[in-house]
């Protein structure tokens, strides 16, 4: 068996050679425009292959370190990684196997031919050479390696493969980069596949505003692997993919767009009134949003159950401007996601030349929630079948985490371990395709009852695999009462806090859910929103999320104390107290969550500025919450 420093050399040493023949059949691909669809297989599968290495390299970008500890840990699935690298580079370096297998014949760049050149018999010689890198391999044999490998790359650098066969055979040069790829995932720990599989999105969408043409066609690939595979995971994978650079391009086409003062295209059709709802009362979720009845749609006669959430249009705004930049927003949120991203498929907007005030958003609704029996056919009421508003609200309300914390007890910790995974996970996804969402808060995370198994929900049940975030309404301070923080039955202006944000005597505390903010941002509004904004609201959530716990109820109140009018601006004191309160709870997460879970939630409550790679940050720290067992 080769010892591990001999595969820590051999895998380092071979690294650079894999990624000359991606380039190499890509730059073959890329040069015939009746081969694009091929170029794109390709790209992807290097794609795939450069997320994988990118896991085993350190700061300086080298793999060594990582490599030798994985081959001292796992000496037989390095060994296996070994095996693959060798296979792939003697297969694209025989040029006997490149013309009998898939149709290909090296030849020598012109601008490096000789007169007495021999391509042929230099790239056998060197096919031959790695026939020997196997088992036997060891330490002794490290610096004739050193020196071959280094000559090989050289001579590669300097030849072109030429097409001399059929498509057919060229299908099977993805073939064999695809299997490379899969084996390479089966020699590898479930940690790098993971973190490999988060980088995938990254990777994809590199050059997206330079060349966006790239993505376009690598997410063409996508879906074409998608319907190739037989494999239940790698069509989720592939899919997944295809999705994201979807998502990532609707959100480059509007960028792009509000750049020109433009809005995209909405078919009138999207844009509902009022009067093609029913809004019922037991149906309303809070200030802002609502489930309804979107009637006789999608076909007449059938009923479907929406999510509506109402944007404020403010005196000093046009209407008519609101909605022309929430069209963009419905353009964003139409378009098909990844799962994981767990953001809702925008159906329209509810516009009323009546009502000037607000404008809805449409979300659907999981499939077994948002399908309703028929409630009218052909003019009359079926008694047998229709449900009141009522008893459809009992069977289909969402909750949110919110609602659980102050009326529930804990849930297990494995559902919280994979619950604060996902919502972290999401949020790396959003801020790689250059999305922030802003208002991230427990009462903005809902959870649907279950699907039984005749398909109707649940209500016994509520269904934590998926969680749907909402809360894209634009008000950014939003008001909340239950039983612990009651609205005062005087109006507000009979509200008098002591010293602008402090406890008010004798009367029931009105607070606002604005500790989710970061504190820098709570200090000036005005400032552009960062990413790290957003990462320090999921940092709270977690933190509810694992003492079970809403904000105002840490430190025994202690942000609850600092209750406030919302039209009274906080003090920077008030800010700072608030900060720091939220900080010090998340110190008593390692006694119940356990450490690596403390540690995630902290590093992103900090209030210091983070420079550098904030997604690689964002990406370590769902590796981490996946070591999170119960």
């Amino acid at each position: 068996m080769a010892d591990p420093i001999a595969i820590t050399a051999a895998l380092t040493g071979l690294f650079p050679l894999v990624k000359e023949v991606f380039l190499m059949t890509q730059v073959l691909f890329e040069a015939d425009k009746k081969l694009r669809s091929f170029w794109a297989r390709v790209e992807l599968q290097r794609a795939i292959f450069d997320a994988w290495e990118d896991g085993w390299l350190d700061a300086r970008d080298k793999p060594d370190d990582k490599i030798k500890a994985y081959a001292f840990e796992k000496p037989l699935l390095a060994r296996g990684i070994l095996k693959e690298f060798v296979s792939l580079l003697k297969t694209l370096s025989d040029p006997d196997k490149l013309k009998k297998r898939y149709g290909l014949r090296p030849d020598r760049i012109p601008k490096y031919a000789t007169r007495n050149d021999d391509v042929a018999r230099d790239l056998r010689y060197y096919s031959d050479y790695l026939s020997g890198i196997d088992s036997r391999f060891n330490i002794k044999g490290l610096p004739a390696f050193n020196k071959s490998i280094n000559d090989h790359l050289n001579l590669l650098k300097t030849v072109r493969y030429v097409i001399v066969g059929k498509d057919y055979e060229l299908e099977d040069v993805v073939i064999r980069f695809t299997e490379f790829n899969r084996d390479l995932q089966l020699y590898t720990d479930s940690e790098a596949n993971n973190e490999a599989a988060q980088r995938i999105y990254e990777v994809v969408l590199t050059g997206l505003h330079s060349k966006p043409d790239d993505p376009a066609r690598l997410a063409e690939a996508a879906l074409f692997e998608q319907k190739a595979t037989i494999d239940p995971d790698a069509k989720r994978f592939y899919g997944d993919i295809a999705k994201f650079i979807g998502f990532s391009l609707s959100l480059r086409d509007v960028t792009v767009l509000n750049g020109r003062g433009l809005s995209p295209n909405m078919p009138s059709q999207k844009i509902f009134t009022r009067r093609d709802f029913s809004f019922d009362a037991p149906y309303k979720l809070g200030p802002h949003s609502t489930l309804a009845r979107l009637l006789d749609y999608p076909t007449k006669y059938q009923t479907r159950l929406v999510l509506v959430e109402w944007v404020p249009v403010p005196k000093t705004v046009n209407v008519k401007t609101k909605l022309e930049g929430l069209k963009s927003e419905w353009y964003v949120l139409h378009a098909d996601k990844p799962d994981g991203l767990l953001l809702p498929t925008a159906q329209g907007l509810v516009y009323d030349n009546t009502d000037s005030n607000f404008i809805g958003i449409v979300f659907q609704l999981p499939s077994h929630i948002r399908t309703e029996v028929p409630p009218k056919i052909a003019g009359r009421v079926d008694p047998r079948v229709v449900r009141s508003p009522k008893t459809t609200a009992a069977q289909r309300m969402p909750t949110s985490l919110r609602q659980l914390i102050l009326q529930q007890p804990a849930l297990d910790l494995g559902v919280r371990f994979k619950l604060a995974q996902k919502l972290l996970n999401s949020l790396h996804l959003m801020h790689t395709a250059g999305w922030m969402h802003k208002r991230i808060r427990a009462d903005n995370i809902l959870f649907f009852p279950s699907q039984s198994r005749d398909g109707e929900p649940d209500p016994t049940r509520l269904d934590f695999e998926n969680p749907f975030l909402a809360g894209f309404h634009s008000a950014r301070l939003e008001i909340e009462t239950s039983s612990v923080l009651e609205v005062a039955a005087k109006p507000l202006e009979h509200i008098r806090p002591l010293q602008g944000l402090g406890k008010v005597l004798n009367q029931p505390r009105v607070v606002a859910l604005d500790a989710y903010q970061h504190p820098e941002y709570r200090y000036n509004v005005n400032l552009p929103y960062r990413n790290q904004y957003d990462l320090y609201g999921v940092g709270a959530v977690l933190l509810e999320l694992g003492l079970w716990e809403t904000l105002e109820m840490l430190e025994k109140g202690d942000i609850g104390r600092r209750g406030y009018d919302p039209r009274v601006v906080p003090t920077k004191d008030d800010i700072r107290k608030d900060g720091e309160t939220v900080e010090r709870a998340g110190w008593k997460l390692d006694r119940i969550m356990g450490s690596t879970y403390g540690k995630v939630v902290r590093e992103c409550l900090t209030l210091k500025p983070m420079p550098g790679d904030l997604l690689g940050l964002e990406r370590t720290l769902v590796a981490r919450l996946a070591h999170c067992q119960a």
